[in-house]
C-alpha cells in the first residue's frame, strides 16, 4: 500500500518567501527611502526558524560582541532576510548592496521606525503569496 502525501494549505508561497519580495519604505512625510528585497521573517515558519538557528550558531561570537538588542536584531535581520536594495548615497548614486553596507546603513540612519516597518512587512505572510495573475500580466506585457 502506498502512503499518500497530502497537500497542506499554506498562507504563503515558500519559494517567494525564501527569495524575497520588494518593500518600498515611504515615511510619514511621503519621502521614499528606498526599496528593499526581504524574505519572510515569521517564526511560525519552519524554514525561518531553521535559518535563524543556523545563523545564531554560526555567528554566535560576532553577535555577542554587538552592543544592544536592537543592533543584534538589525545584524541578524540583514544577514538572514535582506537580499538586496535600491538606495542611493548623498550624491544620488546607487549604493551597491552588501550585508556590511546594509548593516552600516541601518546603523547610520538611526531610524528604528523604518527598520521596524521593514521587519513588520517581513513578518506578514500575506506579503509572500504567489499571484498567478501577476505572472500572466507580466507575460502579456512582453
Amino acid at each position: 500500500m502506498t502512503k499518500i502525501k497530502f497537500r497542506t494549505p499554506s498562507t504563503y508561497d515558500l519559494a517567494v518567501a525564501k527569495t524575497g519580495v520588494p518593500f518600498t519604505y515611504v515615511d510619514a512625510d511621503g519621502v521614499t527611502w528606498g526599496t528593499f528585497i526581504v524574505s519572510l521573517f515569521n517564526l511560525d515558519s519552519k524554514f525561518v526558524r531553521i535559518a535563524l538557528e543556523r545563523f545564531a550558531r554560526e555567528n554566535k561570537e560576532v553577535v555577542e560582541k554587538l552592543e544592544g538588542e536592537y543592533v543584534r536584531g538589525v545584524f541578524t535581520f540583514v544577514n538572514v532576510c535582506l537580499h538586496g536594495w535600491d538606495i542611493v548615497d548623498e550624491n544620488g548614486k546607487p549604493v551597491p548592496f552588501t550585508r556590511q553596507n546594509a548593516f552600516d546603513y541601518f546603523e547610520a540612519i538611526d531610524d528604528q521606525t523604518m527598520f521596524n516597518a521593514l521587519v513588520e512587512f517581513a513578518q506578514d505572510k500575506s506579503n509572500f503569496k504567489h499571484d498567478p495573475r501577476a505572472t500572466k500580466d507580466e507575460e502579456a506585457k512582453n
